[in-house]
């Protein structure tokens, strides 16, 4: 009978638990889509101003929003052409701009040195709404492995 109750107060726990992790995806997907959100704003200002401009007024920057299992990244790449436009060889590629390991942004300077002087406040903008939903987005994904974790524990919820 006392180990009924035991068990059904572990069950109860992982029960919890797994709501936990739950509302924090939520919160996850919620901040992915900000993110991409912020990504999508960048690209619509860069296209409708890239128009008409010769190639080296052009914006080489592109932010990029990717989510993996419980990690949300928003990274900032160089786009470079190659190849003729008229034998329809042109192809892009990306190239990362790295950010610090030990920061949630990636420093400006850098950042300005490869923006075109018409897209620099949209770019120190976007980065500045960035920096608060990397953060959050880091502690949310260790909260949900520390989380995991109990579940999977020895002695754990089963």
């Amino acid at each position: 009978m006392k180990e009924e109750a035991i068990m059904k107060d572990h069950v109860n726990t992982a029960m919890e638990i797994r709501d936990s992790i739950n509302l924090l995806r939520d919160r996850l997907d919620a901040l992915e889509k900000k993110s991409a959100g912020l990504g999508q704003r960048h690209l619509d200002f860069v296209m409708a101003e890239n128009n008409g401009k010769a190639w080296e007024h052009k914006s080489v920057l592109h932010m990029y929003t990717r989510m993996r299992d419980n990690t949300l990244s928003a990274f900032w790449y160089e786009v470079h052409w190659y190849g003729s436009k008229a034998a329809k060889t042109r192809r892009m590629t990306n190239k990362y701009i790295r950010k610090p390991k030990d920061k949630h942004g990636y420093n400006l300077d850098a950042l300005l040195k490869l923006a075109q002087p018409w897209e620099a406040d949209m770019v120190r903008d976007i980065e500045q709404k960035l920096l608060p939903i990397r953060r959050e987005a880091t502690f949310i994904g260790k909260a949900i492995g520390q989380l995991n974790h109990i579940i999977r524990s020895d002695g754990g919820f089963r």
